[in-house]
């Protein structure tokens, strides 16, 4: 999956002496060594959000040939909003972090040997940079992890390194108090991913989160909530750089409550009519590669529908994109669980199977596969 891009100026640049200079100079000696092919711009891969990691795809043998035969031709820098990123010194890798919050990335390779003729070509910016995404975990290494709540009202932590499990941690008990838990994300703007819990009365409580799986004491945020039977995050649903909240109410009105990056709201709006037909609703992120956010529902007769984000808060189209779901005791999405660069969704089956559905970056899927067992005795996952 790419990371959301928009054009840029000058995305290819050839650095020339006067015209009357270049034809006196092939007249008395002979040209100097070029490149053996026209370089294809560089490609940004990653998620435009806090957390995440861009990298950098180029074709290497196109920057050979223009110099000294050994190589390497070419140097890498990254710039950010068309600064140079002197902080960001990685030739391949680019680590977003809070400094680059609403700011387009992008990636710049030139050629560096004596001899050849300046030659840079460049990526496309990245979108602007959102706050850090729930897909981004919950101890700032950037991983798909888990949380849990068990039938005793225990919340615990299933983090991840790579594609491996780590032993679970505690996070602390009572939470079954809450009738709704789940992770918008960053929602304070510290650069941490945090906690929404939604009590019996209504009360909504911002667990703040400190970047090593531990959340501090909770902030009541919010009142009325028990109007709705469901809440999800999908990450920046209207494309402001802020982490959202979507709401259903009992009548099947779909509402957004945009964050306003401080652990608040800014007014809600109307998004959706009818969502009562559905009875489970997934937030993947990106999941059909058009570099807005989207939402996944199964529906009654057990069909998983994609309905697909316009990235300014609406929508630009819905499509079947499984069926069969019916029998799944939880369904979610948390990020990418095979660090391919798609996301993936996540379901517990009767036998308490913790399957894997990876997601293919374009709308449909690359196979799935079992990644856990034992998840049937949690009453929560998210």
């Amino acid at each position: 999956m790419n990371a959301p891009m928009r054009p840029t100026s000058g995305v290819r640049r050839m650095v020339a002496g006067l015209a009357a200079a270049v034809v006196a100079a092939i007249a008395i000696a002979p040209a100097p060594a070029m490149a053996t092919m026209d370089p294809s711009d560089p490609v940004v891969h990653g998620a435009p959000f806090v957390g995440s990691t861009l990298t950098l795809e180029i074709d290497p043998a196109s920057y050979r040939g223009c110099g000294a035969a050994a190589g390497p031709d070419y140097s890498i820098y990254w710039t950010r909003d068309g600064v140079r990123a002197d902080d960001h010194w990685a030739w391949w890798t680019y680590e977003l972090d809070e400094s680059d919050r609403g700011k387009t990335i992008a990636a710049h390779v030139q050629a560096s040997q004596n001899g050849c003729e300046p030659l840079e070509v460049s990526s496309e910016e990245t979108a602007p940079i959102s706050a850090s995404n729930r897909a981004n975990g919950f101890t700032g290494r950037g991983n798909f992890e888990l949380l849990a709540r068990r039938s005793d009202g225990t919340l615990m932590l299933y983090p991840r390194l790579s594609d491996a499990w780590e032993s679970p941690r505690t996070v602390g008990p009572g939470w079954n108090g809450f009738s709704t838990v789940l992770s918008p994300g960053d929602f304070t703007s510290d650069g941490t991913n945090d906690i929404l819990a939604k009590d019996a009365a209504g009360n909504l409580f911002l667990y703040a989160g400190n970047g090593n799986g531990g959340f501090y004491a909770a902030r009541q945020i919010g009142s009325g909530w028990n109007a709705f039977n469901t809440m999800v995050s999908p990450g920046d649903f209207n494309g402001d750089g802020h982490n959202d909240i979507l709401a259903r109410d009992a009548g099947g009105r779909l509402y957004l409550y945009p964050g306003n990056g401080l652990g608040g709201w800014l007014n809600r709006s109307l998004v959706g009519t009818g969502w009562d037909v559905v009875n489970k609703i997934i937030t993947p992120g990106d999941f059909n590669g058009d570099n807005h956010v989207d939402l996944l529902a199964r529906d009654t007769s057990g069909a998983l529908r994609l309905y697909s984000g316009d990235g300014a808060g609406g929508w630009s189209g819905t499509a079947v994109v499984g069926q069969g779901w019916a029998g799944m005791t939880a369904i979610g999405a948390a990020g990418d669980i095979d660090n391919n660069g798609n996301v993936d969704v996540y379901a517990v089956d009767g036998s308490g199977q913790l399957l894997a559905y990876y997601g293919d970056g374009d709308g449909g899927w690359n196979g799935a596969a079992a990644v856990g067992w034992g998840w049937g005795g949690f009453n929560g996952l998210f």
